[in-house]
């Protein structure tokens, strides 16, 4: 009977390590795995990769870091890393921060681009010749 229960008691433990194996062995492979995340198209998803929504003049704008390529496995996900690449993210073109190049502006709303220096002076010209048009159809 001793023999029995020692018997049992083995093949139970011959089981759960084999259980421990197999499972620690899949766990490495997905931890592995190239990362689904770090991608950000939204202010919900700018925070919970770790960057900080901001409005500027050019628009609202993700700042957020952007992970090392050591850090793109999902073993680095939902730590708050950043963005695998600048590139990608969003509907709108994005801008990396130089000189260093280890954060991104991710624009979350389509970029306001200021009017060039000819589309002011242009505008200018326009609205004096309008005005002397009307102070001349004022003095007639």
């Amino acid at each position: 009977m001793v023999k029995s229960r020692l018997s049992a008691a083995a093949l139970g433990l011959t089981f759960a390590l084999s259980a421990t194996a197999a499972f620690a062995q899949v766990d490495a492979e997905s931890i592995n795995a190239v990362s689904t995340e770090g991608v950000v198209s939204s202010e919900s998803s700018c925070s919970y990769e770790g960057g900080d929504v901001i409005d500027l003049e050019a628009g609202k704008v993700c700042f957020i870091g952007v992970r090392g390529e050591e850090f793109n496995t999902k073993a680095y996900d939902n730590q708050k890393l950043g963005v695998i690449k600048c590139a990608g993210n969003g509907a709108f073109t994005n801008e990396l921060v130089q000189p260093s190049g280890l954060f991104c502006r991710v624009f979350l709303e389509q970029k306001k681009v200021a009017p060039s220096r000819a589309e002011v002076e242009a505008a200018t010209r326009a609205a004096v010749k309008a005005e002397d048009a009307a102070e001349e159809a004022a003095s007639n």
